[in-house]
């Protein structure tokens, strides 16, 4: 940036919102970091832009069409987004025998507002600056977001694990297949100055 050069709206949010982290703002609600973020730092809020109430999808400045073009400081409204990540494990023994386990995780965004703090990778995920979530609670974090699905990924490796056969620890050949799912909506927004 050259000398002189003011920073952009977006620019003072992000900046903004790292000088919170780990910090509660107003409630610890998530609309009240995206509501202080931008009132900090001129930009017109949801209570500008209205309506708010407690369940409304909340407008933070002019629509964003394509999720992937999101920059940071830009906000995101979500409505019922839950990430479902599927990881199944295949042990596969000398002998023939085989394990397999499974397991769900997943991550829920009812009603809620988050910080864009990066790009949106290749994987669909998009760092952002979120309040009111897990693990850490009513508190400023850095956090993960996925907006799309993901294709599976399979992973092969070797490992030690207990033949159903022989009940021993037993070398056996590895596939890992992770998918992750994503339902819900996010609408981005671009703030408008005040």
């Amino acid at each position: 940036m050259s000398k002189g050069a003011s920073l952009t709206t977006n620019q003072k949010i992000v900046i903004w919102a790292h000088g919170k982290l780990g910090k509660r703002i107003g409630r610890g609600e998530c609309w009240d970091l995206g509501e202080e973020a931008l009132n900090q730092n001129g930009a017109q809020t949801s209570n500008d832009l209205g309506p708010v109430g407690s369940d409304t999808d909340y407008v933070w400045g002019d629509p964003i069409s394509d999720i992937s073009k999101v920059e940071p400081g830009d906000i995101l409204q979500i409505r019922d987004h839950v990430v479902t990540t599927k990881t199944e494990t295949e042990y596969l023994f000398k002998d023939g025998s085989t394990v397999v386990t499974k397991n769900e995780h997943y991550a829920k965004r009812g009603h809620h507002t988050a910080i864009v703090n990066g790009k949106v990778d290749a994987d669909g995920r998009v760092k952002t600056l979120e309040q009111h979530v897990k693990p850490r609670g009513d508190i400023v974090q850095n956090m993960v977001l996925y907006t799309r699905d993901v294709p599976a990924v399979v992973s092969k490796s070797t490992g030690q694990y207990k033949n159903p056969r022989t009940r021993q620890l037993e070398r056996a050949n590895i596939t890992k297949t992770v998918t992750v799912t994503v339902t819900g909506t996010i609408w981005p927004y671009h703030p408008k100055a005040k």
